[in-house]
């Protein structure tokens, strides 16, 4: 009766890690860790980004509302000045006023 038997290589310290690295996924793991990081980051500047537009887009109604109301201001500080000055009469700066203010 012959005996078969097997010849097994040893195989060397590193081929042995990377056999076992492929078997496990680990730098598949490691790389999918990698991106998901990267996304989330990614996720949270682009969050910061749009948050600064909305505050750009926003800005400008608010400076709007306050400049037409100091335009308003400014514009009924010159009708009193021109009624003091008895170029307007108390009535025409009245109308004026109240044109202006609605």
């Amino acid at each position: 009766m012959a005996v078969k038997r097997r010849v097994v290589r040893k195989k060397k310290k590193n081929e042995a890690s990377e056999a076992l690295a492929k078997v496990s996924g680990v730098e598949e793991l490691e790389i999918a860790a990698t991106i998901l990081k990267e996304l989330a980051q990614r996720k949270q500047r682009k969050g910061k980004i749009e948050k600064l537009e909305k505050k750009k887009r926003e800005k400008p109604k608010k400076e709007n509302d306050y400049s037409k109301n100091n335009d308003k201001i400014t514009r009924l500080n010159e009708l009193e000045t021109l009624q003091k000055a008895g170029i307007l009469t108390i009535e025409e700066f009245e109308k004026l006023k109240k044109d202006l203010l609605d």
